[in-house]
């Protein structure tokens, strides 16, 4: 009967000759209708972005870049007399219906043109299954063949149907399971792929029964092993996708995040600084393996526009997780948070750039432990802020941050775009060593803030996004005074020396940084026109091995500052006019040189004199966990509580009742519990509260 019906159904096809079906041209570019284009700024290709929902697709493969082991065996699988039929194998046909109608087992018959126009009328004119799916089927396969060339129907086959779990089309599954292009498939490869088609969804081992039945049947090998040991070899780990366009991968992936619907989405980047950035970031990697160094990312800012010229968000097949992207991956700031802290003493005009700091040993603490932080160095004793600053000692910038006040500086990181901050209190005195997580997206941002004069504006990298909208943060006069510093050769030399990798040739202001036990470090630094970060390090968290912020990142950055200004001339800027420069004597160094001052506050002479303090609680630090030792007397054990300037005239609170004045340091008896501590004047207005616990 269904024969019968068959016949019936191949007499009624003839009546309609025009096809159903767009041409095979037309077909490609309506199935590329689903795909983005990333271009850069001049409108070259970056990478192309395929969305196809739930699946996961590359290009499209013509058969001329098909290895034909894979098309041996696809044919010999699914048609085997594809050359020699119209789009229907009637014997084939006539077979599964006997076995069909004389069996309890179904067979198969649909050819590569029928299951084609299935799929691409699935695509293009989504039907309503029915019980005459077959014969429609069967009709749409044999119109199809009238318009379609058989090597067309074939190339279009390849690249629609499904192969593995999500993995749809010949150039997703040969790069996505066997990590090559279709032309390089070898015998079992193209075996494995071919018995993969009748069902993606096959389990490891009826997907080997099968491969190993196609494998007999093609090249009369009796034995198996090869192919299984082979197919659990390549099958077993969890496939991953390399796209074969790599200048922007991990931007396009944010893209697609987005939800960005244009067929070509038009990014602000350069190409070529792309390029040389991927290049700078691997080459610098393959450097420091030897080092534990894996990771590293790249950003390149445009300062009067914001628009991001160069997104690196990896280091490609050096890194163990290439599919993270570094550049909004948070990490531990090290040192490069010292110029907003400077910045805000100069904004208040707490501190100058001679004023004296001195360099030496200290405890901070963090967390609930205590840190003992160094320098590169050693210490140095009493120096100025200046070279404090551009050489990233430590000891001075904690002093700085305690002069200024913890929350004040917290509220300036917040205006400056780093997000997700704790209160001011969680982080303490350890702000100033880096111990707040950023990332480079951030970091980055708040530097432009330097490169602009003072004046926050997001950057972005979307062509047609408009930021134009701006906001001061700190004055032209103190981001003047911060660049200087951080491009001043000799002020940094104290800890880096004359020679290395921050002396650029055209003056840039630049800043290292290197997290706790060498996990992250941080090169960020700027002209009046570019801004280049560069983090290094390992998605891990794993430790470098003696690698800092100049050693690893720093050559990257140079390598980029140097690129950019390769056909580009420099002229640097004059200062805002309430920038004044004046020859200071520095009575520490015996002699003179001309520093930068905002008008008003210049001094003729460098003398040690004590910075202008705030009052406030110096010990207990915030947060502190103390327990107290059973094998010591109790009396004997006391918390030593000191006001950071001694005056009688402040009063103790320990849980809201008087213990002491704060004229010296008030020894308290260890009791166990929670305590909130007060410093408190005469007229009881708060001067500083903070927590800590006895256990």
């Amino acid at each position: 009967m269904k024969l019968f019906l068959y016949g019936i159904l191949f007499f009624v096809s003839n009546l309609f000759p025009d096809s159903l079906f767009p041409s095979f041209e037309q077909t490609k570019e309506a199935l590329k209708k689903s795909e983005s284009v990333l271009l850069d700024k001049k409108g070259e290709i970056l990478v192309e972005i395929r969305t196809y929902p739930k699946e996961r697709r590359l290009q499209w493969i013509s058969l001329q870049e098909v290895s034909s082991y894979f098309l041996e065996s696809l044919v010999l699988a699914e048609d085997k007399r594809f050359y020699e039929h119209k789009g229907v194998d009637w014997l084939a046909l006539g077979s599964g219906t006997i076995q069909t109608l004389t069996s309890s087992t179904t067979r198969g018959a649909s050819t590569i043109t029928m299951q084609l126009a299935g799929i691409l009328t699935e695509k293009f004119k989504p039907r309503k299954r029915n019980l005459f799916q077959k014969w429609n089927q069967i009709q749409l396969a044999l119109e199809l063949e009238k318009f379609w060339s058989k090597q067309q129907i074939l190339e279009a086959y390849i690249n629609l149907v499904g192969y593995r779990g999500e993995l749809v089309g010949i150039d997703a599954a040969s790069r996505g399971l066997f990590q090559k292009q279709a032309h390089g498939l070898n015998k079992l490869e193209g075996i494995l792929l071919a018995a993969m088609i009748k069902n993606p969804s096959f389990s490891l081992k009826r997907l080997i029964q099968r491969a190993c039945y196609l494998q007999k049947l093609q090249y009369e090998i009796e034995d198996c092993s090869s192919l299984e040991q082979f197919a659990y070899e390549k099958l077993t780990p969890k496939y991953e996708v390399q796209h074969p366009e790599k200048w922007a991968y991990h931007l396009a992936n944010l893209i697609l995040k987005r939800g960005e619907k244009e067929q070509e989405v038009y990014t602000t980047l350069d190409k070529q600084l792309q390029i040389q950035a991927i290049n700078s970031c691997q080459e610098r990697i393959r450097e420091l393996q030897k080092q534990n160094v894996r990771d590293c990312a790249i950003l390149v800012v445009e300062n009067q526009t914001g628009e991001v010229l160069a997104y690196v968000g990896g280091s490609g097949s050096y890194s163990l997780s290439p599919e993270i992207n570094s550049i909004l991956a948070k990490r531990q700031a090290g040192s490069t948070l010292k110029p907003f802290i400077y910045a805000l003493a100069f904004e208040k005009k707490i501190l100058t750039p001679t004023s004296i700091l001195e360099d030496k040993p200290f405890s901070v603490q963090v967390g609930t432990g205590i840190y003992n932080p160094g320098n590169y160095e050693g210490f140095h004793g009493d120096v100025t802020a200046k070279v404090a600053l551009a050489s990233s000692l430590n000891s001075p910038a904690v002093q700085v941050l305690d002069m200024v006040g913890i929350n004040e500086v917290h509220e300036k990181l917040t205006e400056l775009g780093f997000s997700n901050l704790k209160e001011g209190e969680f982080y303490g005195l350890s702000l100033a060593l880096g111990s707040l997580d950023v990332n480079l997206w951030e970091l980055v941002q708040a530097y432009t803030v330097f490169a602009n004069r003072g004046l926050f504006q997001p950057i972005h990298y979307l062509r047609q996004e408009n930021h134009s909208l701006k906001k001061r943060v700190y004055s032209p006069e103190v981001s003047f005074i911060i660049s200087e510093i951080l491009k001043d050769r000799e002020a940094r030399a104290l800890t880096f020396g004359l020679d290395n990798p921050l002396a650029t040739r055209v003056p840039a202001s630049v800043k290292t940084g290197t997290s706790k036990d060498m996990r992250d470090n941080w090169c960020v630094g700027y002209t009046k026109d570019y801004t280049v970060g560069v983090w290094v390090g390992n998605h891990s968290g794993e430790p470098m091995w003696n690698v800092s912020g100049v050693s690893g990142a720093a050559p990257i950055w140079a390598e980029l500052i140097h690129y950019l200004y390769k056909n580009k001339s420099y002229q640097e800027e004059p200062p805002p006019s309430n920038v004044v420069r004046a020859e200071v004597k520095n009575e520490l160094t015996r002699t003179t040189n001309p520093e930068w001052f905002i008008l008003g506050t210049e001094t003729q002479r460098i003398q040690k004199s004590e910075p202008k303090l705030v009052n406030g609680i110096k010990r207990p630090l915030p947060n502190t966990i103390i327990s107290i030792d059973p094998d010591i007397p109790t009396l004997a054990q006391t918390l030593s509580i000191e006001a950071k300037i001694p005056d009688p005239n402040l009063i103790w609170y320990l849980n809201g009742k008087r213990i002491a004045n704060a004229g010296s340091p008030f020894l308290w008896n260890l009791q166990v519990g929670n305590f909130s501590l007060e410093l408190r004047n005469k007229n009881g207005s708060l001067v500083e509260k903070l927590n800590f616990q006895v256990k």
